[in-house]
């Protein structure tokens, strides 16, 4: 797996999450800021109601005790007038102090104070001494209450009204989107996770592949090793011997590849070892496997293929390979490499009879003057799993 496409993958999810997180808690702040402040509008509305109802309560009772006292002059009835009077002016100031709502509009009675002051006149005139009968006083202090009190309670509870319905509307809003905001998390959240689990899976996917790749990988020339050689091979063998096909191996050695480590090192023999590697997987077909069996030896599947077409393959990669290989300091060595050949089922039927039999030909390739091929001759090419004759 690419380290970098990991790192970036990761550290783009963690971005996505502060991101989300930060966008979040600013909605929510934002949220209870505004329901503060819709509390804050409910109290003061509250306070108004509370001031306006008192004020009015007071202004009526006041009525009520001027007329009582100018149709009886029960000293009483002037008292009770004094007290609302004070009530009266205790919620008027009480209502000059409280700021209006979000609507913004005051309602429309004048000027209250003054109003008041003329509605509070009127009617002392009526409780004073010598005054009782002044029906005037008491007519035009009716007049204003029914009038131009009346359309200033009408206005509040209007303006009342609206700032209500402005906080419920808002309220609303504000319910619809942190409910939004909410399930849109918890919707990423389980995306999220899936995701993550999904990503995780393939993470530990490709850890399982690399670390079965390893396991059945030479890891000096990235070819398949000894181990994955011997499964393999038995595997194939089973499966020629159900369908009656043909299959041939390669035993291959580098010729003199002693003398080439002590001359120029250990370094430029591994390097050897892999270019070598390279060029021969360059020049096998697809389907054919190319495992190291041992330091300078490999061995070559070939499904499907006759000895004679193995003689062929062999005797290719013996031709192509037999090239100088570059040493460093500008020199160049003559590599030359020597294969045995045993094909499915003449030489055998199983992987040691097979190894061995390809290994006796290795042999003999060596004690023939090394570079060449065992057997050399491709027998009839449409006689596909008849083995050679020993030679």
């Amino acid at each position: 797996m690419n380290t970098k496409s990991f790192k970036a993958k990761w550290a783009l999810g963690i971005l996505v999450l502060v991101a989300s997180f930060i966008t979040s808690q600013s909605i929510y702040r934002s949220s209870i800021t505004r329901l503060h402040d819709h509390l804050v509008v409910a109290a003061r509305i509250t306070g108004q109601i509370h001031a306006s109802e008192t004020f009015h309560s007071a202004m009526h009772l006041m009525l009520i005790a001027a007329a009582a006292y100018a149709g009886t002059g029960n000293d009483a009835f002037r008292t009770e007038f004094v007290r609302q009077q004070e009530v009266a002016r205790a919620s008027l100031a009480t209502l000059a102090t409280l700021p209006h709502g979000e609507s913004a509009h005051a309602p429309d009675a004048g000027d209250l104070e003054a109003n008041f002051a003329t509605y509070s006149q009127a009617l002392d005139g009526v409780v004073a001494d010598g005054n009782r009968g002044d029906g005037r006083a008491l007519a035009r202090s009716r007049e204003l209450f029914d009038t131009v009190f009346a359309r200033y309670y009408a206005g509040l509870h209007t303006r009342h009204e609206t700032d209500l319905n402005l906080a419920q509307a808002s309220a609303h809003s504000i319910q619809f989107w942190t409910s939004t905001l909410f399930y849109a998390q918890l919707g990423l959240a389980v995306l999220i996770g899936v995701l993550g689990l999904f990503y995780l899976e393939r993470i530990a996917r490709a850890f399982l592949s690399v670390a079965e790749r390893m396991a059945v990988t030479d890891g000096l020339t990235g070819v398949f090793n000894r181990r994955y050689l011997d499964t393999t091979l038995d595997e194939e063998l089973s499966r020629a011997g159900r369908h009656g096909r043909p299959l041939t191996i390669a035993m291959i050695d580098i010729d003199h590849f002693k003398r080439f480590n002590d001359a120029h090192g250990h370094p430029a023999g591994d390097r050897l070892l892999r270019d070598l590697t390279k060029l021969m997987g360059q020049n096998v077909r697809a389907e054919d496997r190319i495992a190291r069996y041992g330091g300078e030896e490999f061995v070559i599947i070939l499904p499907e293929t006759p000895l004679g077409h193995g003689v062929l393959a062999a005797e290719k990669l013996r031709q192509v390979t037999a090239d100088r290989f570059p040493v460093g300091d500008g020199r160049t060595f003559p590599v030359t490499i020597s294969i045995g050949l045993a094909a499915f089922p003449g030489d055998g039927t199983t992987v040691t009879e097979l190894i061995r039999q390809a290994d006796e030909r290795l042999y003999r390739a060596k004690a023939e003057g090394r570079n060449r091929v065992v057997p050399s001759v491709a027998p009839a090419m449409d006689t596909a799993t008849t083995a050679p004759a020993a030679s």
